[in-house]
């Protein structure tokens, strides 16, 4: 499951370990956008300080620990790698007590008020507790949340850090360490309702809830939220003036028979729960002396769907506990264990660098996972999955003791019922509004202030939920074509074409590839393409456009990851065929026509956000910016009084990062490139390990790979 960089910079001082190496590569890493700890600003600047002894901790426990070879027949290594990041351990743990007292000290400081503009308390509902509605609520500082009357309604009581989900199922992490109460993280400023949003009555901007009866009766404890009408079920309504939408997406199945009654999905704790209670059950009674060698190899056989972040670390997470505990606990069954990971591409990990990509098959070689690209599950049935390859269509049958599905995400049924009510809402007043709400897409449609089209700014939404839709350039045409022709001749030249790309290229993402293309391969005077790039921000904008444009450069630098994230990516040559494609007459000059024939070409390379944890948490803390300034009441009116002062929402994508197994990662930085080996293993774990969302759950995180690594997993059964 791919990590985010969601926690501030890492900045290790010298002296705990002797990781020089370590603490360079992690000093790279992009400041980042994501969950702070939630505390009023004062409080946060006390804290920042005691990041770096974290850092110290993380890369102390992950240094050491990573050290050790693998064996667990090796006792005395065990010891020797404990009493190597004790002292580590305790050496950060007294620095950071003055850190941690002066973060106390000022969170007891005086807690002023501040009122909202409109004089009253607009009443706020924030449906879901995931990566978006945990970073919104931290993101506001508790006398920023006093202006609105705050609720936040979700299913689970708790905050889950996904990228550890893999981890915790092998029970290298325990499910209560990546775990944090919901009711701790948005105390001060909002209360919290365990419930099931079953509709939103958009007219009358209601939210009806229900979820099972007390906890006494059967129906409480074995369903709290069952969906129909069931004795025992408790309804209500909450009403709100600003709906904050942050309730994910579900686990896509693509119709394949047998998914729903045979596969193991894995998006929440209990999915996870459930999985390892699987896996363990496959041993033990492969275990048993009554079993053949021929059921041996269908209940050891696992399967993993899903060539992306989350089924390459569950099955590097699998192989690890295969060659490591079951090895120790299972020696006689390790020989009939098969790990399979089903991947309907080309290549693992298909959206990191193919170095990547590459990396990881050779690590899973070495393990003895079993790669297969190009195929596709057909059926699961009662013991067999069915595979089809994509190259020449044959069909393969492989029998299997767990099969993990992590093969894509689509629309929950709220959102699909939030979409109709907004369409009939929308009927007969905005027909534009209309389409946009029933446009195919998996999330609701937003605009770049992550406002929902047909809401009228009542309801915002961010994560899997939501689909932001940048403007297209073709209905501005004519516009951009006039200002690119700068002399009046109907007809846009190529230095022209590239000037007017690079002004736009901030408002409009899918126009940078091509604007890059031009800046490198047009014939300029200047001496360096920054010099094409402020020649044509002064020509179309003036000179303080010259000097805005400096505060964007470092973006441009650090490998312009925002339109990566934001477009289909497109090599230098499918660019150049683009572009020569729509000339005609090849004169080198496009008139209006040409010139709109290439704006429809660069319009199709708009694709949405990726649906993850990094996304969903810049969307929460720039949603927070928004409610910060104390004007939005969910009408349009203050919405468009806060987007004319604040900015549209700007993905930067930090990187992304995969754990490979045998303590080896892969980190794909836009500034570094592909980083990959065990050095990336131990910056893989210092990094999860800070980047959780309260200290408490830094320090559970932190002693449980400590104590994986010298006492093993456990396989207990709860």
């Amino acid at each position: 499951m791919s990590s985010a960089f969601l926690s501030p910079q890492i900045s290790l001082p010298t002296g705990v370990l002797s990781h020089v190496a370590v603490r360079e590569n992690l000093a790279l890493a992009i400041p980042a956008v994501g969950a702070p700890t939630p505390q009023a600003p004062q409080v946060r600047g006390r804290l920042a300080g005691s990041d770096a002894v974290l850092g110290s901790v993380c890369v102390g426990l992950a240094g050491a620990v990573s050290s050790r070879l693998r064996s667990r027949a090796a006792q005395k290594s065990r010891v020797s790698t404990a009493l190597t990041a004790i002292p580590a351990l305790g050496v950060a743990a007294i620095a950071a007590l003055p850190a941690v007292a002066g973060a106390v000290t000022g969170a007891m400081e005086g807690k002023g008020g501040r009122n909202h503009k409109s004089g009253s308390k607009p009443k706020v509902v924030v449906i879901g507790s995931g990566w978006g509605a945990s970073t919104f609520m931290t993101s506001l500082s508790e006398e920023e949340a006093q202006m609105y009357d705050i609720t936040l309604v979700s299913l689970r009581n708790h905050f889950l850090y996904t990228p550890l989900l893999p981890s915790a199922c092998m029970g290298t992490v325990e499910y209560r360490s990546i775990s944090t109460d919901i009711r701790r993280l948005i105390a001060g400023k909002g209360q919290f309702l365990e419930a099931r949003a079953d509709t939103i009555d958009t007219k009358n901007k209601i939210v009806r809830c229900s979820r099972a009866g007390n906890a006494h009766n059967k129906l409480g404890s074995s369903n709290r939220f069952p969906e129909g009408e069931v004795e025992g079920k408790i309804k209500f309504d909450v009403e709100y003036d600003i709906l904050v939408y942050a309730v994910g997406a579900q686990t896509n199945d693509f119709g394949c028979p047998g998914v729903q009654e045979h596969a193991y999905f894995f998006k929440e704790v209990s999915d996870a729960m459930r999985t390892r209670t699987r896996i363990t059950d496959a041993f033990e009674i492969a275990a048993l002396p009554c079993t053949t060698p021929e059921q041996r190899d269908a209940l050891l056989s696992f399967v993993i769907v899903g060539g992306g972040p989350t089924g390459v670390e569950v099955a590097a997470d699998l192989a690890d506990f295969v060659q490591g505990d079951a090895a120790d606990l299972y020696p006689e069954l390790v020989p009939y264990v098969n790990i399979r990971l089903v991947n309907v591409g080309n290549y693992l990990l298909a959206t990191y660098n193919r170095d990547i990509s590459e990396a990881s098959l050779k690590v899973f070689e070495k393990k003895g996972v079993q790669v297969l690209n190009g195929y596709r599950v057909i059926e699961i049935t009662e013991d067999r999955v069915k595979l089809k390859s994509s190259a020449d269509g044959e069909i393969e049958e492989y029998p299997y003791g767990c099969v993990v599905w992590a093969a894509g995400i689509k629309e929950n049924a709220l959102t699909s019922r939030l979409k109709e009510s907004l369409v009939d809402k929308n009927t007969g007043v905005s027909s534009l509004n209309v389409s946009s709400l029933q446009a195919k897409d998996n999330g609701i449609i937003t605009d770049e202030w992550l406002q929902v089209r047909g809401s009228s700014g009542s309801i915002f939404a961010v994560g899997d939920a939501a689909t932001v839709r940048n403007d297209r350039t073709l209905p501005f045409a004519k516009m951009l074509f006039e200002k690119a022709d700068r002399n009046h001749d109907e007809a846009i030249d190529m230095r022209e074409l590239r000037d007017l790309l690079i002004a736009s290229s901030d408002e409009y993402p899918q126009l940078e590839e091509y604007a890059n293309y031009l800046a490198s391969t047009v014939i300029t005077t200047a001496d360096s393409a920054d010099d094409v790039r402020l020649a044509g921000f002064a020509r179309l904008f003036g000179d303080a456009s010259q000097r805005e444009f400096q505060a964007f450069k470092k973006v441009y630098e650090l490998g312009n990851q925002r339109v990566g994230a934001r477009t289909a990516r497109k090599s230098a040559e499918q660019v150049a065929s683009d572009i020569e494609g729509v000339d005609l007459n090849k004169d080198q000059k496009l008139d209006f026509e040409e010139f709109s024939e290439l704006l429809k070409r660069v319009d199709a390379n708009l694709r949405p956000f990726p649906p993850t944890a990094q996304v969903a948490a810049q969307q929460g803390k720039y949603l927070a910016h928004l409610f910060a300034a104390g004007e939005l009441d969910g009408t349009f009116e203050t919405l468009k009084s806060t987007s004319s002062s604040e900015g549209p929402f700007a993905y930067f994508h930090k990187g992304s990062l995969a754990y490979l197994g045998s303590n080896e990662a892969a980190f794909d930085l836009p500034v570094l490139g592909p980083v990959t080996g065990p050095l990336a293993g131990v910056a893989w774990k210092a990094y999860e390990t800070i980047s959780q969302i309260s200290w408490n759950n830094r320090a559970l995180v932190g002693l449980d790979w400590l104590r994986s690594e010298v006492f093993g997993r456990s396989t207990s059964r709860y």
